[in-house]
């Protein structure tokens, strides 16, 4: 996802990298009244944001006679990328079905999740590992105080309406701030997941409805579904991986007057997305959504809506025309969600793409890079903050960790430099008893590393903005891993050698205090 076109605008560097992105190959399903077309139930402004932004959609129906068992091409990882399933339908997917889509997740393979309010989605997403327990598939009412409702705001003409939800007031969520282990004091410490990372620090919008769902976080136990272990352990050992809620919604919904009569609703909160990060025990990754009211046409462009009580047409998130800010915001999540989705096999083109694109930020090219490759330690540093610095502009808090463990994923570095420069996301109660705190600059490792390819960058990828171009046009997949794994093991050595003198200094001056 590229940043706001604000900060693209004007930097011609900038406007050739992105557009050329790190496509997906992504297969959408709908079943029941969703569909991928241009009415109010239809998808089509979402997938329209999807495939604009580079990424190959394939759409189905099971409705049409879709199957994920016998499906052409297959429904595997050599052929997508990852899945999106938008549920209505309560009709479960056979077995064959369950472990085409389980063996998928199993291979690396993203899915994303949502369905509606009580069973409306339960079809799918109670056939799917993880995802099943991810999210309230059952529960949440639709009429009476016990539902969901986001619609707060009574739009324009002052009278909240069911149809308010295809108005150009969104509601407000609330992301959840995870520590990574540092002061809590210090603003580095604290960001939000990477589905809502933002310039701004967060998105923090969401279209609304007066009855989602709600995505919850069980805690991961030992048993198998569709003949896959649902909750694996990290590949060499560690307590099972959990999902995370990792933004809430508020309930609070006056009395709606029009077409449908609802009771006003207890004011409480409740899960919006969850999310769960396979990657450490080699499986995929999933995102669950409390509704697909989120992503379809009548709240997004206002399609089939009923116009207010003073006749004013229902616009969804624009306004004359213009998709409103809060829009933008939530295209973020979107795109983020995707692109946390991918593979690993399919991730590496986004790191070096950001890479290029903080090595052409202005207070980066003051650094007159290139530098000598391989920089030593303390150039590495002062290149890895200012690099820092750029990108946590463009994108907030905490990307660099996200992508430095992407790329040394890419690189193949070894198990113990993963684990120890992991982009943790602990929660309070999860920092207060953490066991893995460590002596070594961390955060210092990290922009060595992310400083060794921003400098690596500057040396191979032309300033010449033709030439760049050129460049570009012949794709990131054989250029990124060549980078990646040439940067990373030049960082490494570099961590190493400091490592080393670190601890004689550290030993030398421990001596000394004895005396």
């Amino acid at each position: 996802m590229p940043p706001d076109a604000g900060v693209l605008k004007g930097n011609p560097y900038l406007e050739i990298i992105f557009r050329f992105p790190c496509p997906q190959k992504i297969l959408m399903v709908a079943d029941g009244s969703l569909n991928f077309g241009a009415g109010m139930f239809g998808l089509s402004e979402f997938v329209g944001i999807i495939t604009g932004a580079g990424h190959a959609v394939t759409t189905a129906h099971r409705g049409s006679g879709f199957n994920f068992a016998t499906a052409s091409p297959a429904v595997a990882t050599a052929n997508y990328d990852q899945i999106w399933l938008f549920g209505f339908s309560t009709l479960a997917l056979g077995a064959p079905e369950q472990t085409t889509i389980a063996q998928f997740m199993q291979n690396g393979g993203g899915v994303f999740a949502t369905g509606d309010h009580e069973t409306i989605g339960a079809g799918m997403g109670t056939s799917v590992p993880r995802v099943r327990g991810m999210r309230n598939w059952a529960t949440i009412p639709m009429t009476n105080p016990s539902r969901h409702d986001t619609v707060v705001n009574p739009g324009v003409d002052g009278i909240k309406q069911f149809d308010d939800q295809a108005d150009h007031f969104p509601q407000a969520i609330y992301p959840v701030f995870f520590s990574n282990g540092g002061p809590d004091n210090v603003a580095s410490t604290w960001s939000v997941h990477p589905v809502l990372r933002h310039s701004s620090g967060a998105v923090d919008f969401l279209p609304d409805h007066a009855h989602e769902s709600e995505c919850v976080a069980p805690a991961p136990v030992a048993g198998s579904f569709a003949g896959v272990e649902e909750w694996p352990a990290p590949i060499g050992g560690g307590p099972r991986i959990a999902p995370q809620v990792v933004a809430v919604s508020i309930s609070a919904g006056r009395f709606i007057t029009a077409h449908i009569n609802k009771p006003p609703v207890k004011p409480r909160c409740f899960g919006a997305i969850s999310a769960y990060d396979g990657n450490p025990a080699g499986v995929g990754r999933v995102v669950c959504d409390a509704t697909w009211h989120h992503f379809v046409n009548i709240n997004l462009n206002g399609a089939g809506g009923v116009p207010d009580t003073t006749g004013v047409p229902r616009e969804g998130l624009y306004i004359g025309g213009a998709p409103t800010p809060e829009y933008q915001k939530i295209k973020t999540y979107y795109l983020n969600t995707v692109r946390w989705l991918a593979p690993v096999g399919r991730r590496y083109c986004w790191p070096w793409l950001i890479a290029t694109l903080v090595r052409f930020d202005p207070e980066v090219i003051e650094l007159q890079l290139p530098k000598p490759h391989p920089c030593p330690w303390d150039l590495l540093i002062r290149i890895g903050l200012v690099a820092e610095e750029a990108l946590s502009r463009y994108f907030g808090h905490g990307a660099l960790a996200d992508i430095v463990e992407d790329l040394l994923i890419t690189a193949d570095a070894s198990l113990a430099m993963r684990s120890l420069l992991k982009a943790q996301q602990y929660t309070a109660e999860e920092r207060d008893h953490r066991q893995d705190t460590s002596l070594l600059p961390v955060q210092d490792m990290r922009r060595a590393i992310f400083g060794s390819l921003v400098n690596l960058i500057a040396q191979e990828v032309p300033d010449d903005e033709k030439k760049l171009e050129s460049m570009l046009k012949k794709g990131h997949d054989d250029l990124a891993p060549k980078h990646i794994t040439e940067a990373v093991r030049a960082a490494e050595t570099q961590i190493f050698e400091f490592v080393d003198r670190a601890i004689k200094r550290s030993t030398d001056l421990a001596r000394s205090l004895k005396k």
